[in-house]
């Protein structure tokens, strides 16, 4: 993982020496858990480069979270590190194509450290499809999702309703105690709304419905430990500037520790991201 690392790093200094086409993001999120019997409170940091070359935008991803945990019945705190990669290639004035990877590095869930999670998609105008592919030492996370969005804007004023279906089906569930728990098959419908106003950024959105181990934030977000989320809102604000960006977002979710049937677990997190363009 420390050569990943080391590559990953040195990709996002390479990528950022390209002027115009270039953006960087640094992140750093606060996480509290409450009536988990496991986790207590912790934090993530980020450092994203996206690099668009004419039809084809290459996304790096770096993310290291530290979370406080319950001893026992854990035996140290967390520590987990992520590496995300997405290729997206413009066809045409209409149709896009993407392929992504992730993989995972936790010192904690064996089950699903080192884990490989692939990801294809396609776009054609406002709808878009895609299949992840989660492969984890002794189970699979199939994953399907499609979305639509409708646009409308009002003079300065542009909005945009995006709605979105996410089916996961798990592979051997029951080969091993982390994910038994777990139901075979999940669907979790979505919604979110969004606004923008002379560079000033409103968000907010919702999941509805059961899920578990899932892709989300289009291949850049793995939920890889054994929690059940039963409903996630979220609402964001941002501001857009010559050659900057700044957002700041809240997320609230409803989950269960499965292997554990800990239920009523509520997670909440605020999100700081910080955007520079080159």
């Amino acid at each position: 993982m420390k050569k990943i690392q080391t590559i990953l790093m040195a990709s996002l200094l390479l990528m950022s020496t390209y002027a115009d086409d270039t953006v960087l993001k640094l992140t750093y999120e606060t996480l509290d858990f409450d009536n988990s019997k496991k986790k207590d409170k912790g934090k993530r940091v980020g450092i994203a480069l996206d690099y668009k070359q004419e039809n084809s935008l290459y996304q790096l991803l770096y993310e290291k979270t530290d979370t406080d945990t319950f001893q026992p019945p854990l035996t140290k705190d967390l520590k987990v590190d992520k590496y995300y990669f997405k290729y997206t290639r413009k066809l045409d004035a209409v149709q896009a194509f993407s392929l992504s990877y992730a993989t995972i590095d936790d010192n904690l869930m064996k089950e699903t450290d080192g884990g490989h999670i692939y990801g294809l998609g396609y776009c054609y105008d406002d709808f878009g499809l895609t299949q992840y592919l989660s492969d984890y030492k002794h189970f699979n996370v199939y994953q399907t999702e499609a979305k639509y969005t409708f646009k409308k804007q009002f003079g300065e004023v542009k909005t945009s309703a995006t709605i979105l279906g996410k089916y996961i089906h798990l592979q051997d569930k029951g080969s091993n105690d982390f994910s038994k728990n777990a139901k075979e098959n999940y669907f979790t419908p979505g919604v979110k709304l969004h606004t923008d106003y002379k560079g000033y950024h409103f968000g907010m959105g919702a999941f509805f419905g059961k899920r578990i181990f899932a892709v989300m934030n289009n291949g850049f977000k793995v939920q890889h430990h054994a929690m059940e989320f039963k409903e996630t809102y979220m609402c964001g604000i941002g501001k857009h500037f010559e050659r900057g960006d700044v957002h700041l977002k809240y997320v609230y979710q409803k989950a269960s520790e499965i292997p554990i049937h800990n239920d009523n677990v509520k997670v909440q997190n605020i999100i700081l991201q910080i955007g520079y363009h080159f």
